[in-house]
Order: C-alpha cells, then structure tokens, then sequence
C-alpha cells in the first residue's frame, strides 16, 4: 500500500491529468459483478493480484483505488505513471466496497 504522502500525491496527479474531483475515503477492496458477458466476477484488493481487469491481460498488481463517479483502479501500468489512463469501473458493476 502507499503511504499517506504518496497516495495523496497519486490522487492530486490524477484529478489535475484527468480533471475529476476524487472523493476523500480510502478504499482497500471492491466486489465487480461486470455487464462485460467476458469479464468474471472480480475481487479487487489494493496490495492484491487480479486478472481480467481488461481483456487479454495478465494478472496485475493493485496499488490503489480511488472513487469518483466511478470508481478508478490503479496498477503499476495503469494510472500509477503520468500518461497512463487507470482502469475505470462503473457503479452500477460495483456491488461492495470495502473502506479501510
């Protein structure tokens, strides 16, 4: 997990590179139930491993999750460095949150 200082420093990157407002609760986990017919139910963790985030791809290591009007996944290749776009859930996939 990152640090309170580099999680904040993660989510004051994001809202200005994807001009969104992310809301102040930390997240640790949620449970997807995707409208992707291809996509498994998914059990996102952050310091977990998860596959099928997208598909084709391999199995990713979760640094954090974030919520705006949707809820944002970052992976080491996702979101974590500037020019990468995070994954991207929408609410209606969600069906728990988890807060630490």
């Amino acid at each position: 997990m990152l640090n309170d200082e580099k999680y904040a420093e993660l989510k004051t990157r994001l809202e200005r590179d994807l001009k969104l407002s992310i809301r102040e609760k930390k997240i640790k986990a949620l449970k997807i139930n995707s409208a992707f017919h291809w996509q498994p139910p998914l059990y996102v963790e952050v310091d977990g491993w998860c596959g099928m985030l997208e598909k084709d791809t391999p199995t990713e290591k979760i640094i954090a999750i974030f919520e705006h009007k949707s809820f944002i996944v970052i992976t080491p290749d996702r979101g974590l460095e500037p020019g990468t776009l995070p994954y991207f859930f929408v609410r209606q996939d969600i069906r728990e949150v988890i807060e630490y």
